[in-house]
């Protein structure tokens, strides 16, 4: 066999190695920080946010578009159910979106994209040196500016199949102020208005050429639009001023004014003279513009403290306009019909139509409604009670605070305004057994000594007012399992028990010295148990209120949980703690330590086996009750200020301190199984959370199944719940292989099982081919190669193979696990043939063989398949090595291999002999 020679550069392979190792590494490290629990699924009740929103006309039907962070929703303006939610998150917040069929534009940092049907379909970057604020859409042309620049693109085909090229910038001139908004007049062909805080400013866009500008303005312009009358624009000013402006002759022709900071103008289109604008303040005013007077003023329409009403359109010829605001929330408002009498034209006040909304500050208290897990119960900063539909956005909706008999019942509108709200929601409690027979719903509030209940049916609150006995501020509230009674902890101590169903009050428990953080009421209505500030934990008998047991704690309780099944408690203490307590012996079973922070939030999983509890040190822990360790454990990016699992174990909600959202995690371990071990804060790592649009997720079962982990580390748990077994428990144990016992015995026979398999005589041809062979073509005799085709194929077949290419790599880095882990991959037939392919005239690749092989032993793995490799190896080449044993390399190899292998043979003979000695011990007792 001709000997080939190869040359390998050392350098390049241990380069590699290196890469290839580091990549593994981190790869390695991002499953193991993944949790494996939870999987990110997605995030309920955002609707919008401070940018303002998009309309748009398909067909009969208007669109309004959203912008919620790095996201933007469609809505269909009839009926304002959600349509698409844009994938994938974009790079930076959206900072504006203009809606072109079905087409929607948006901008952020320095980018502008280009979405169809909520899927990016291609983005361009503007190159400008500060991020993108305005956008405007009109004809072919992509308008988007910075504070001082405008970017124009324009699309080359009238389908928009190919991004936009950039066309032309413009610069404003100097002194000209911070760019507020652009709009194109009507009629004016390549032409765009340019509204800065001082100017308005005429441009066209084809030459570039500035062709109209105003006189300097005496307050800041806020925002502009454009009036269904030809050459004629909205004004709005800061102090409060809003004219209507003539740009053909720089003329204002009306002047109006409402007194607050205007930050939003729209014209009606439907053949009435009149403007809504809307505040900073969140008042929405109406004026008629033949009669140059206000009409109208509707109050709170949007939230003052989230920035007022942040923009309000009418619909293209429609009476209805829309409003939205930093609040999370967008209205729909309808003008019916006038009212014509024999003096004086009657102009009835907006009436509202329909609205999406929720949280427009962190909630605070979560509860799922029903065992599936189809309604969320949330309670918020922004003093308001939200019941949200995981299914379908548009049956979330926000409990009414119009208490019966009460002046604003008999207001109209939809919702109180906010002065009218009830004080903030400090405590939750919530019980579905009697929901549609009486309330089933009890909250504290702040600063107020009595709680209220709610009707979770009707979406309303309730009759009753809970008060405290002491007139202590209500700290904690909660129901019993038969939904019958109501229990209410004062900030003085005392405990005080209602019946929900007639609003009487029934007993009162009173022992401890400080305020009652936590209450509860076991599932037969024997016991109630309450904590306290006091470090106690006190256990009264129902019945006649008489204290049954004191049980101190190691620090003040803040809050307490009651899994009814189980009948097990848990209590969350100041120092970061959570003890596990059985109420039927009252003796604590199980301390929880791992939080540094305080413990904001915990739940009961619904078999009662895990505890998930989250800490202002920004991470959420599983605990196994069972074994009292934390088996997950994650790092999120904002602290949960709440969180729950649902009934039937899919869902993890949680809220978070950043966001008026709730994110949804799903349960993986209801989709396969998952094993676990204990975690150690050194894994903690942060994870990513769950967006709007699920990016990453793809759904449910693709978020449960995902196999981020799958690949886990050796002596790790993988996500699909396979314990990967190490290849070496200690260094110093001797290890054999995984493989089967077939493998390694037929490398040592596999001479015997070729002759045993050799056929007794060869096949012969037959003499006549059957005519069918014939008809369909019978294949070619087989031709006999001559003396340099022969020779050719023998050359060929001398090329290096990828054994020996990994041999001599091996041998380069002093490291031949490569070499092992390939060589372990082959089967018998394939190993013989790569034996016998090596090269007798290069006796160095025998010596790099035997070193491999010596190194694989000293690490004391795969004893056995070494062994049979190691003498397959000498069978086949067992003459060439004894002609060559003067040859030094292959001669200290062999030395060395001999020195290793009896050392191992002779440990192997003790252990034996050990083993041996202890079964006769055994077999004498």
């Amino acid at each position: 066999m001709p000997s080939v020679s190869v040359t390998l550069d050392t350098d390049a392979i241990k380069r590699r190695k290196l890469a290839s190792d580091l990549v593994e590494h981190k790869a390695r490290l991002a499953r193991r920080h993944t949790s494996r629990i939870f999987s990110p699924f997605r995030s309920i009740g955002y609707v919008t946010n401070e940018v303002p929103f998009s309309i748009s006309t398909l067909g009969q039907t208007f669109i309004i578009t959203t912008v919620v962070g790095n996201s933007f929703q469609i809505y269909d303006a009839g009926t304002l159910h959600l349509l698409f939610v844009s994938t994938p998150q974009t790079s930076a917040p959206i900072s504006a979106v203009s809606t072109h069929f079905h087409f929607v534009h948006a901008i952020w940092g320095t980018t502008v994209g280009v979405f169809r049907r909520g899927r990016l379909e291609y983005s361009v970057e503007s190159g400008s040196n500060s991020p993108l604020k305005k956008l405007l859409i009109f004809g072919d042309y992509v308008c988007a500016s910075s504070n001082e620049i405008v970017y124009i693109f324009r699309f080359n085909t009238p389908d928009k199949s190919v991004p936009p090229e950039l066309y032309t910038s413009i610069t404003l001139p100097p002194g000209a102020g911070d760019i507020v908004k652009l709009v194109h007049p009507h009629t004016y062909l390549n032409k765009i208005v340019v509204a800065t805080t001082s100017y308005v400013l005429l441009f066209n866009i084809r030459t570039g050429n500035l062709v109209f500008q105003s006189k300097p303005f005496e307050t800041l312009l806020t925002d502009i639009d454009v009036a269904p009358v030809l050459d004629t624009l909205g004004l709005a000013f800061s102090d409060g001023k809003i004219q209507t402006y003539d740009i053909r002759y720089d003329k204002v022709l009306c002047e109006l004014s409402c007194r607050q900071k205007v930050t939003s103008i729209s014209f009606r289109t439907d053949g009435n003279a009149h403007l809504a604008a809307g505040t900073a303040d969140g008042d929405l005013y109406f004026y008629d513009l033949n009669r140059k007077r206000r009409v109208h003023i509707l109050r709170d329409v949007h939230s003052a403290g989230h920035g007022g009403i942040s923009s309000v359109s009418f619909l293209n010829g429609q009476p209805v306009f829309v409003t939205s605001g930093g609040d999370n929330s967008l209205k729909e408002y309808v003008f019916d019909p006038e009212i014509s009498t024999s003096t004086t034209l009657v102009i009835s006040p907006p009436r509202h139509l329909r609205s999406r909304g929720g949280h427009s500050q962190p909630s605070m208290c979560l509860f799922f409604t029903e065992e599936s897990g189809h309604f969320l119960l949330s309670a918020s900063l922004d003093r308001s009670l939200w019941t949200f539909s995981l299914r379908k956005d548009a049956q979330s909706h926000e409990l009414s605070q119009r208490e019966k008999g009460s002046a604003t019942s008999r207001k109209a509108g939809l919702t109180s305004s906010l002065r009218e709200k009830f004080p903030q929601i400090t405590a939750v409690a919530y019980e579905g057994n009697k929901q549609g027979d009486w309330e089933n719903i009890i909250t504290a509030h702040k600063d107020q000594a009595f709680a209220r209940t709610w009707d979770g049916q009707r979406g309303i609150v309730g009759r009753w007012q809970l008060k405290t006995s002491d007139k202590g501020v209500v700290r904690s509230v909660g129901i019993s399992f038969c939904g019958n009674f109501g229990l209410v902890g004062s900030a003085y101590g005392s405990i005080d028990a209602y019946n929900l169903q007639s609003g009487i009050h029934r007993k009162r428990f009173r022992s401890h010295k400080r305020a009652v953080t936590g209450v509860a009421l076991d599932s037969l209505n024997r016991t109630v148990i309450s904590c306290g500030l006091d470090s106690e934990l006190h256990f009264h008998d129902f019945k006649t209120t008489a204290l049954n047991h004191k049980l101190h704690l190691p620090s003040p309780a803040t809050s307490l949980l009651l899994h009814r099944s189980t009948d097990m408690l848990a209590v969350a203490m100041e120092n970061c703690q959570i003890f596990i307590i059985d109420i039927t012996t009252m003796r604590v079973v199980r301390e929880l330590k791992g939080h540094s922070k305080a413990i904001t939030a915990f739940d009961f999983s619904a078999d009662g086996r895990w505890i998930v509890s989250a800490s202002l040190d920004s991470t959420i822990r599983t605990w196994d009750l069972p074994t009292g360790t934390c088996i997950d454990a994650i790092k999120v990016e904002s602290i949960v200020t709440a969180l729950r699992l649902s009934g039937n174990g899919e869902w993890l909600a949680t809220a978070h301190e950043e966001g008026v959202g709730i994110n949804l995690w799903t349960n993986r371990t209801m989709f396969k199984q998952v094993a676990f071990r204990q975690i150690t804060d050194q894994e903690l790592e942060r994870v990513a959370m769950p967006t709007i649009s699920g990016e990453g997720a793809g759904g449910l079962l693709e978020g449960a199944f995902s196999s981020d982990g799958s690949d886990a580390e050796d002596g790790d748990v993988s996500d699909s719940g396979n314990y990967v077994s190490p290849e070496q428990l200690n260094q110093k144990l001797l290890t054999l292989s995984l493989a089967p016992r077939n493998r390694y015995m037929t490398l040592i026979n596999l001479d015997i099982i070729k002759q045993r398999n050799k056929p007794k005589e060869a096949p012969k041809a037959p003499e006549k081919a059957p005519f069918f062979l014939t008809l369909t073509g019978a294949q070619p005799a087989e031709k006999k190669e001559d003396g340099p085709a022969k020779a050719r194929r023998k050359s060929g077949s001398s090329k290096i193979t990828e054994f020996r290419r990994k041999l001599i790599e091996g041998h380069a880095i002093d490291d031949y696990t490569a070499f092992v882990s390939y060589l372990k991959t082959l089967s018998p037939s394939a190993i013989d043939l790569e034996f016998r392919s090596l090269d007798a005239l290069e006796i160095d690749q025998f010596a790099h063989f035997v070193s491999a092989l010596t190194a694989h032993i000293e690490m004391k793995r795969d004893y056995e398949l070494v062994q049979a490799w190691m003498s397959m190896f000498l069978r086949i080449h067992g003459d060439v090595i004894v002609e060559n044993r003067e040859v030094t390399d292959l001669n200290e190899a062999l030395t060395r291999w001999q020195e290793v292998e009896q050392k191992e043979k002779k440990r192997l003979d003790e252990l034996v002999g050990y083993c041996n000695g202890v079964v006769k011990f055994l077999r004498l007792d």
